[in-house]
């Protein structure tokens, strides 16, 4: 049984048609259909009804996605802990890490992990970070630092938040919110021209995710890469940046007011994930340690702060 037609069958499944499963995992249309035909003939069975709109797995076709999700799960697996060890026996690291998270954790991280490991190469990842278990695989990568994931970890990757963080409204001084005092409530904020931060490859916002999960729709004025975008179209009066405390602390905030949010919420969490093969090499287990052990970025508050402050 090939695994494409496992993979196959799945995209259709969770895309409901062979169009959108055509689209996500970028195969012809023809190319789908042959997939789960020849999956249907091997097993004997139907595996999906496709009289329904949108298509739908049949009571066999349940059970099977079950086990190929598994199974899928397993080959990832098995793929992302090759990948990494090879690059830990060639003494190159992938580390995959946002620009704020980079410049903010790394520095430290990595002139101490140098220093006991001269000759070692990193290649330090700052790109879009929405499909992590396919990073991990694709680019043998062997941590990765990021704003925590939505979705629970892939298979074979462990996780540990590392700090939380606020965030925070960035407006002129001269703004009408900066007169109102220092907290701002999140009514008050939507009715104001929005920027914020891009958080993934496809183009979404944390702060509106986090909004979003609360039942709150927010329609940015601007969407941009990087907080000092943000923080220069404030200063330009374009609209009200909405900014993380780690991305805050070195830029130059001249002109402008750092609000609070008169909410608990929303925090963001920042977390380390590693496939257990990390721990297998002594340069692995020394990235780690260096990684845990590091002193959490300006504007930021340990876990363990923030648990017992709760």
């Amino acid at each position: 049984m090939d695994l494409d037609w496992l993979e196959t069958f799945l995209a259709v499944v969770e895309r409901g048609g062979f169009t959108a499963a055509s689209e996500e995992i970028h195969r012809s249309q023809s190319r789908v259909s042959a997939h789960i035909a020849s999956l249907e003939r091997q097993l004997g069975v139907r595996l999906l009804d496709r009289t329904r709109r949108p298509v739908a797995p049949t009571p066999a076709g349940e059970v099977f996605a079950r086990h190929a999700r598994d199974i899928v799960a397993g080959v990832g697996t098995a793929r992302t802990a090759i990948a990494a060890l090879r690059g830990l026996d060639q003494r190159s690291l992938t580390l995959i890490t946002t620009a704020c998270v980079g410049a903010a954790l790394f520095p430290r991280v990595l002139a101490r992990v140098t220093a006991e490991r001269p000759g070692l190469r990193v290649e330090l990842a700052e790109r879009s970070w929405h499909d992590v278990e396919r990073r991990f695989v694709a680019d043998g990568a062997a941590l990765a630092v990021l704003p925590q994931l939505e979705e629970p970890a892939a298979a074979g990757l462990r996780q540990r938040v590392l700090w939380r963080e606020c965030l925070h409204v960035v407006v002129r001084d001269d703004h009408e919110l900066a007169r109102g005092g220092s907290l701002v409530t999140v009514d008050r904020l939507l009715r104001a021209p929005l920027l914020v931060c891009r958080a993934s490859g496809d183009g979404e916002s944390e702060f509106v995710r986090l909004l979003a999960r609360r039942g709150v729709v927010a329609q940015p004025r601007v969407t941009a890469d990087t907080p000092q975008t943000l923080v220069s179209l404030a200063r330009a009066g374009v609209g009200v940046a909405v900014v993380n405390s780690v991305a805050l602390a070195p830029l130059d905030l001249t002109g402008l007011a750092v609000l609070e949010l008169d909410d608990p919420e929303p925090q963001r969490a920042v977390a380390a994930y590693w496939n257990d093969v990390l721990l297998d090499t002594d340069t692995g287990r020394r990235l780690h340690r260096a990684v845990l052990e590091a002193p959490v970025p300006n504007g930021a508050q340990p876990v363990a702060d923030v648990d017992q402050a709760g």
